[in-house]
């Protein structure tokens, strides 16, 4: 009979930088054909800005990001059931594989005990921004072309800054496991597997501009999508800025944490090439 969860595998820890399709030159010919139009709602229609009255007085390029978590688990287990059988009232003994039931009086049930072997699986995503901690809409980014980075270093040399990550990937892997570990009613237990098979962090391009109706004084910030090329509906600028790089390896430490969350002693935590052995605490 099984011990229980023995084996927790966390595989394809990934940084990915999405495709940017849309570059600084792009956005900045894209804000100027759309720069009168970003202040419709400050205008009236007896009152328009002229192209010239507006300028662009700020701009970036930064990368936002959002986690991908993607599990699964496996219960393989077998249970006594009891089964009722409906037979005709003129019935008085059924032979069943090899066995005799008797139908006393006049039943018209019989019970026959047998075995059951069942199989349960469950599957958990989360898709989350990893400044905000909030589920959002990112299913899109992870059918357009991406490619996988050692390091931030890749992707911020240039000086582009990443968005204060704020959402521990720890976090979020108790939330996915909570979700796939479930109460099994078995007498016998042939299997029980837990697994993240995909643990990725995306980055995504936005370039953000400010614009100043010089006339008027007022101020617009719009943002645009580096991988769709659309208009984002929230524009803002960066607020806190990554002080440093950090690699594949150094993002993804977080054995421990997960540890301590699932029940049970003995468990070995697989994190990549990372395994740690864990003992059950007293």
């Amino acid at each position: 009979m099984s011990e229980g969860l023995s084996n927790i595998k966390i595989d394809g820890e990934k940084l990915l930088a999405c495709a940017d399709i849309l570059g600084m030159e792009k956005a900045r010919e894209m804000v100027n054909e759309h720069k009168v139009k970003a202040f419709g709602l400050l205008s009236s229609i007896l009152s328009r800005p002229k192209p010239e009255e507006i300028e662009i007085i700020y701009e970036e390029k930064r990368f936002d990001a959002f986690w991908h978590v993607l599990g699964t688990s496996r219960f393989e287990y077998k249970r006594r059931k009891k089964y009722t059988l409906i037979v005709d009232p003129i019935v008085q003994e059924v032979e069943l594989l090899g066995s005799s039931f008797g139908v006393p009086g006049d039943m018209k049930t019989f019970t026959v005990e047998g075995v059951e072997r069942c199989v349960e699986e469950y599957r958990e995503e989360e898709l989350v921004d990893a400044q905000t901690g909030q589920n959002g809409d990112f299913k899109a980014y992870l059918a357009v072309p991406n490619r996988i980075l050692e390091s931030t270093d890749e992707i911020t040399m240039d000086g582009t800054p990443i968005v204060s990550l704020e959402t521990k990937p720890s976090f979020l892997i108790r939330k996915v496991i909570n979700g796939l570990i479930k109460p099994i009613q078995a007498d016998q237990i042939l299997d029980e597997q837990i697994g993240i098979s995909e643990l990725g962090l995306y980055f995504i391009p936005v370039y953000t501009f400010e614009l100043r109706w010089k006339t008027k004084d007022k101020r617009v910030t719009i943002s645009y999508d580096g991988v769709t090329g659309l208009m984002r509906p929230k524009a803002n600028k960066i607020t806190e800025r990554l002080r440093r790089t950090f690699t594949n390896d150094e993002l993804f430490e977080f054995g421990k944490e997960v540890a301590n969350f699932v029940p049970g002693g003995g468990l070995a935590m697989m994190v990549g090439k990372k395994a740690i052995e864990l003992t059950k605490k007293d």
